[in-house]
């Protein structure tokens, strides 16, 4: 029997009377969607032919292959050509997101020092949890892995590929699927970074590097085994400052990072390959120039032809490159008088919608998703308090009065609570940890309706909303006075109201996929 044949025959259609194509090809994505996040659908699995899923769904060409395409943009299908092609389904990793919140971070004049505070903020509680609980495979996973960066000491790429996974490894076994996936991201985009300076570095560097890296991750091994997380957290972000300093000066550290040598030349090693290849090669280029600045948000790239002539390619080997931009989201292909190709720069919300859809696919809760931002934020507060300036100030002042008058209104409290914390975090002065919280606030608005629809229910959300409006108003005292501990207990205790709630809640057991729409 086939995985497909419990999918109900034209229900999409039935759904919908009346509404349009478009309409109608997301309700369907949405259904696959959900069947692919929830492990109905094995990796790796090709979809039927075109015609029997039209025949299953009672559904156009049209609309299914709009429907197709909205999956392969969230990076749960890849559409393959040829003989044997078809559409296969893939379980989304952090590669796309990466990719897409590298592009956002270029943007936004992100540097090298940005990313490294980024990652202890996000890495550090990831060490403190996995020493707390690790059991003994954790260990030994981590034993053979550390094994395996000490056999690379002398191939210095093969080694920055081994200490990438250890990291990863870290987070992984945290426990908390939030936390990793952020860090992978950010540990993605930094990597690349670390392959260029180590690959132009030389040899004695290098090797010093690669010591230091054994050394760190040796104690990091030690505090684990012990049990001993504060320990551990201290050792990691040791780890993650002494190793960043051995490869990038601090001048170098301030420069904006710059993605497009790295994406270029992973392009160029394949350059002669097929058309496909061909595609990747073009629509990279298009996609640095959106990095750099030549193209910006609603610019219309030139006709095909012109295109094509630039490039060297054939009319179908660009308009494969022109898809691929975009299922990532950076291009709206439209056909008629006013068709073409329009640039779509990246945003946080995009970013958001791509995390959550791995998040799904991690089969996290509300309550994994709700402790990382309690491990988040209170970090990024004690970092706001040394930096906030007079006009967020300001602003966080006018917001105090809203919430006040909120209280009553639970779903009126969290809006003006998000708006407000949204605000404190941008005083950050941090790129990096600034669309970490605004990834935040847009996969929390997607979960927000259910949150707000449970806490109508109980009886103690007034007071806990009264008692939460006090405690941003001493933690607006304490940014205002430029005291970065006070902030960040203040932050601390005014999440904690929460606990009880999400912890001993049904809804906090609830999948992301579950609530996510």
């Amino acid at each position: 029997m086939s995985e497909w044949d419990g999918l109900p025959v034209g229900d999409a259609t039935r759904a919908m009377p009346g509404r349009n194509m478009h309409k109608l090809s997301h309700l369907l994505a949405g259904d696959l969607r959900r069947r692919i996040l929830s492990g109905d659908v094995a990796a790796d699995q090709r979809l039927p032919p075109e015609a029997e899923l039209m025949a299953r769904l009672q559904v156009s060409r049209d609309t299914l292959r709009e429907a197709l395409r909205i999956l392969e943009s969230q990076s749960l299908l890849e559409m393959r050509q040829g003989r044997g092609g078809g559409a296969i389904v893939r379980r989304p990793g952090i590669e796309a997101v990466g990719l897409y919140v590298a592009l956002l971070l270029q943007l936004r004049k992100t540097t090298l020092a940005h990313l490294e505070e980024a990652r202890s903020v996000v890495e550090r509680p990831a060490a403190e949890l996995l020493a707390t609980k690790a059991g003994p495979n954790d260990i030994d996973c981590l034993v053979a892995l550390h094994d395996a960066e000490r056999g690379a000491e002398h191939d210095p790429l093969a080694f920055v590929a081994a200490t990438a996974a250890f990291d990863q490894a870290v987070t992984d076994l945290s426990g908390n699927h939030t936390l990793a996936v952020l860090a992978g991201v950010f540990r993605d985009i930094y990597s690349g970074h670390v392959f260029s300076a180590v690959r132009s570095t030389d040899p004695v560097t290098a090797e010093q590097f690669a010591r230091r890296v054994v050394v760190s991750h040796s104690a990091f091994l030690d505090a684990a085994r012990r049990g001993d997380g504060a320990l551990a957290e201290k050792t990691w972000s040791d780890y993650l400052f002494t190793t960043s300093r051995l490869l990038v000066n601090r001048r170098r550290s301030r420069h904006p990072i710059d993605m497009t040598p790295l994406w270029r030349a992973r392009a160029a090693w394949g350059e002669n390959d097929p058309a496909p290849r061909r595609a990747i090669v073009v629509a990279t280029e298009i996609r640095a120039r959106i990095a750099e600045g030549q193209l910006r948000e609603g610019d219309r790239l030139p006709p095909l032809a012109e295109l094509g002539a630039e490039f060297g390619i054939s009319r179908p080997t660009l308009r494969e490159a022109l898809r691929i931009l975009e299922t990532e989201l950076l291009l709206d292909l439209r056909t008629g008088d006013r068709g073409g190709a329009t640039i779509r720069t990246p945003t946080a919300r995009v970013a958001a919608q791509l995390a959550g859809i791995v998040l799904e696919a991690r089969q996290t809760t509300l309550a994994d998703f709700n402790r990382a931002t309690r491990l988040i934020e209170p970090a990024i507060i004690e970092l706001v308090a040394a930096r906030i300036g007079p006009r967020a100030l300001g602003r966080l002042e006018e917001l105090l009065s809203e919430l006040a008058g909120s209280v009553e209104d639970t779903t009126a409290f969290m809006r003006a609570w998000d708006t407000a914390s949204a605000v404190a975090f941008s005083a950050t002065q941090n790129p990096a940890l600034t669309i970490t919280t605004e990834i935040l606030h847009w996969v929390f608005v997607g979960v927000e309706p259910a949150i707000a629809a449970d806490a109508k229910a109980l009886p103690f959300v007034t007071k806990s909303n009264r008692m939460a409006h006090a405690a941003f108003r001493e933690v607006v005292a304490a940014l205002a006075a430029h005291d970065p501990v006070r902030a960040r207990n203040v932050w601390s205790t005014s999440e904690d109201f929460t606990i009880p709630w999400m912890e001993g809640s049904d809804l906090g057991k609830r999948l992301m996929i579950d609530l996510l729409g």
